[in-house]
């Protein structure tokens, strides 16, 4: 499956939002973009987590710092979740 890729410059416009933040979150390892050429570019199975970051600085007035721990707590909140479905479905099994 090949996946679309959206120049920076034409989501910025876009979203009237700075390059700069999404260089930033680029370089603090948040996203990924792909080169090509000059451009970057960012894959469209990202667009959710960027407008959820972009939520966070612009509304929230959260740094990037901020969005990278914000990130962090979601992704261990989301395994844990997963652990005590997994951990429901195996009492389950033993309960008579």
């Amino acid at each position: 499956m090949e996946k679309e890729l959206i120049a920076i410059t034409e989501y910025c416009i876009k979203y009237d939002i700075e390059p700069s933040f999404i260089s930033s979150l680029e370089e603090s390892g948040i996203i990924v973009l792909t080169n090509i050429g000059e451009e970057k570019y960012i894959s469209s199975a990202q667009l959710t987590e960027i407008d959820r970051y972009i939520h966070f600085h612009y509304d929230l007035l959260i740094n990037i710092e901020g969005i990278d721990a914000i990130r962090h707590l979601l992704e261990k909140v989301s395994l844990m979740q997963h652990e005590i479905h997994e951990l429901k479905k195996q009492l389950q099994l033993h309960q008579p």
